[in-house]
């Protein structure tokens, strides 16, 4: 998560980052982003730190009465209402101690201290006056969460899976270092808390939800309910017309979770690595586990598509029916984390299947590379579709890729290069038909180093090749 957080104050503040100090305790102001992120696309709250980027820390004398403070008054109705549960976390980086919060969207539309903000990529503001755009709002997120629709006849007892719900009750305490308040809880209760048995305070009609139902439900329920629960799983490698084994999974989100992680598994290799702090990792697992969660959390859950993964001997690719909002190639630069189901979203993070939302995207590029040297793409279309190349080049050795996970990484979120892009985008700058091998001799460096980082260079859009290898020249498209 260190990871993360660093990786999201890099970004600076936007429409889904609030950067604040809290040099003197918990800032007023922090409340009117609360209710910002509620109403729009939710977001990251990162205390202790500035909108220049800079990490300041906060005092250790003030931390537990921030934290305290935070949370009363999240559930405080006059400062926010409808109240939520949310907590601040601690996390150390550069040997200072942050505090953070990740706020879901919600379904409904809050206030804070009586009025009414969204968020735009400027900041917080007030709409309070402007009821036509409230109703718009609020006519959005009744559309949008479909998981949200209640089914009054759906039975707790009869229509659901109680040893599913055992199974969420112990995963969620395993996940935290004291009692899990689920555990506590009968299935009725458990089932309110996690927002999937909720009432419509304005047609009356109370019940477990679709999302509850896609979680817990039996699969005649489902099927009976929401046909298109379903996920696809293919591989492809002699048949490619066809298949050469095939998982149609139709079933609730937790069994299809398991089945969908094992098919991966099956059909792709294995390779271990070191990232940057030399600790052994797997990561083809951790890729696994962020495409599966983005198929179970975030596709449009009633469209009549079936999601697919697909194995190919060079290539994976996962696909889900989707509503864009980039129409594109998704980079880290221009992606905005948005959950499509920020119910279902919640209850994975809650048992210990996810992480905060939007870490998946940097999660899936850096272990791309450490697993193939290659990034992975991603394309919000109708239907969201990502490709992770699945063949190593051998060249490449246990620096090599870690140097393009974490170089390539930080050098596109931060906006600048390190010092060894600096230094080759700077000769090519100064004479842009300079070879690789020239390029290795006037800096130092292996001519591997000089192919890895002119890569790098390729892929961030700072250089293009024009001509020939041999009579052709380096164009700059951009400055560092």
């Amino acid at each position: 998560m260190e990871e993360n957080i660093k990786n999201i104050i890099l970004l600076g503040e936007n429409v889904n980052t609030e950067l604040k100090e809290a040099n003197n305790g918990l800032p007023k102001s922090v409340f009117e982003s609360v209710c910002s992120f509620l109403n729009t696309t939710g977001g990251y709250i990162i205390l202790g730190a500035n909108d220049k980027k800079e990490v300041i820390g906060i005092k250790e004398n003030l931390i537990e009465k921030i934290k305290k403070d935070y949370t009363t008054q999240c559930n405080n109705k006059e400062v926010i209402n409808p109240t939520i549960l949310s907590e601040l976390h601690e996390i150390e980086i550069d040997g200072k101690i942050l505090l953070y919060t990740h706020i879901e969207e919600s379904t409904e539309i809050h206030k804070c201290k009586g009025k009414v903000f969204i968020r735009n990529y400027e900041g917080d503001f007030d709409i309070s006056n402007n009821i036509p755009l409230i109703a718009s709002i609020h006519n959005k997120k009744r559309k949008i969460f479909d998981e949200d629709t209640i089914y009054p006849y759906i039975s707790v007892e009869e229509d659901l899976r109680h040893d599913l719900i055992e199974k969420a009750r112990k995963l969620a305490n395993s996940n935290v270092k004291k009692r899990h308040i689920w555990m506590d809880m009968t299935d009725l209760e458990l089932l309110k808390s996690a927002g999937l048995y909720k009432l419509d305070k304005e047609t009356g009609k109370k019940g477990v939800t679709l999302a509850g139902v896609m979680l817990f439900g039996k699969d005649d329920v489902i099927s009976n309910i929401n046909p298109y629960c379903r996920t696809d799983a293919l591989y492809r490698v002699d048949d490619l017309d066809r298949y050469d084994d095939r998982d149609f999974v139709e079933t609730n989100l937790i069994d299809m979770y398991d089945r969908l992680i094992d098919f991966i598994a099956k059909y792709t290799m294995d390779r271990f690595a070191l990232d940057e702090n030399a600790r052994r990792v797997s990561p083809r697992n951790v890729m696994a586990r962020e495409i599966v969660l983005n198929t179970l959390m975030h596709r449009d859950i009633t469209d009549g598509h079936t999601s697919r993964v697909i194995i190919y001997k060079d290539k994976l690719i996962c696909e889900n029916p989707n509503s864009f909002r980039t129409n594109g190639l998704l980079t880290i630069k221009n992606y905005t984390p948005f959950a499509k189901n920020p119910t279902i979203a919640k209850f994975f993070r809650e048992i210990g299947y996810a992480d905060e939302l939007g870490s998946g995207f940097i999660k899936i590029t850096k272990n791309s590379y450490l697993y193939s040297g290659k990034p992975p793409i991603f394309e919000d279309k109708e239907m969201f579709k990502v490709t992770i190349p699945l063949l190593r080049d051998e060249k490449f050795d246990e620096k090599d890729l870690i140097n393009l996970a974490n170089g390539t990484l930080n050098g596109t979120l931060n906006g600048t290069l390190n010092g060894t892009l600096n230094l080759i985008l700077n000769e090519l700058k100064n004479k842009n038909n300079i070879t690789q091998e020239e390029l290795s001799q006037k800096t130092g460096m292996s001519l591997r180093t000089i192919k890895r980082n002119i890569e790098v260079l390729k892929e961030s859009k700072y250089i293009e090749r024009v001509g020939s290898r041999k009579t052709g020249h380096w164009k700059i498209l951009k400055n560092d």
